[in-house]
């Protein structure tokens, strides 16, 4: 299995990037993927989204998805990751009915976008419907991964009157701590904030939490990556069409991995992240 971790469907709307069916298809027989873990773009920026996910989950029906392939044989897996904002009114509710779906294999949360925090203890928590540890144990329950979208783009590039704040890290890996039953997937974290030393060790010693390599950059930033926290905390992930998804992969081919670490990059762990 060679999966791409962190793939998106519809429009942004602030730069003209489009993420359909078809090009999803052909940027994944252009690199030799076989799997993708797919969200919408457009449920970022919705305070219900889930018009958007039953959208993402039409356009990636097996029925869909067989206009675009060459056949059932040659046809990419895609698996989905729809998201979920806490201020619904029954997040849990919703995510074990999203869990009947088979393609459902992770609920994307995205604290920025949806605006509560990660941090939430005590008196914070009653800002949501439902605290924020009760959906992520209720997404432990169903059997999906929870992918917390750390960011989409570089801060500095965002529209002056719509600047989404970052998810710290640091508030990520203190989750998984604190839900050690919950199998966690950081999406879009930095180099910086991968390789800094106190957020290594923790991550490291983390057998639930796993981080894309969409965001990371830099000479070498695969192997440094897979150096600071070791190679079966990463999943291989483009962020495609918000980034030109070969360069993702000329990123792994740079780091001269063994045969063994790059297994478990591009698909082995995987199988742990997002297997039912």
């Amino acid at each position: 299995m060679r999966l791409d971790a962190a793939a998106y469907l519809g429009s942004w709307p602030f730069r003209a990037v489009e993420g359909t069916t078809r090009g999803l298809s052909g940027m994944m027989q252009e690199l030799g993927l076989d799997h993708a873990l797919v969200s919408s773009l457009p449920a970022l920026f919705h305070a219900d989204p889930e018009p958007a996910n039953r959208d993402l989950l039409r356009r990636l029906s097996p029925t869909r998805q067989s206009r675009y392939g060459d056949g059932a044989k040659n046809r990419p897996e895609l698996w989905a990751a729809p998201a979920v904002n806490l201020h619904m009114a029954d997040a849990a509710g919703y995510i074990s009915r999203l869990a009947r779906d088979p393609k459902v294999r992770a609920v994307q949360l995205a604290p920025g976008f949806h605006g509560y925090a990660t941090s939430q203890t005590g008196a914070d928590c009653a800002a949501t419907a439902q605290p924020l540890e009760e959906v992520v144990a209720a997404v432990a329950d169903a059997g999906l991964a929870a992918v917390i979208q750390l960011r989409m783009q570089d801060e500095r590039s965002h529209p002056p009157t719509t600047s989404i704040p970052p998810v710290p890290i640091e508030e990520a890996i203190a989750l998984a701590e604190r839900v050690p039953t919950a199998r966690i997937v950081v999406a879009a974290a930095r180099q910086g904030e991968l390789e800094n030393r106190s957020h290594a060790e923790r991550i490291r010693a983390l057998p639930n939490l796993w981080l894309t390599t969409t965001h990371l950059d830099g000479v070498g930033c695969i192997r440094r990556a897979c150096d600071a926290v070791g190679v079966e905390r990463l999943l291989f992930g483009t962020c495609w069409p918000f980034f030109y998804a070969k360069s993702a992969l000329l990123k792994v081919e740079e780091a001269a991995l063994s045969g063994t670490e790059s297994d478990l990059l591009m698909g082995g762990n995987a199988r742990k992240a997002f297997g039912r």
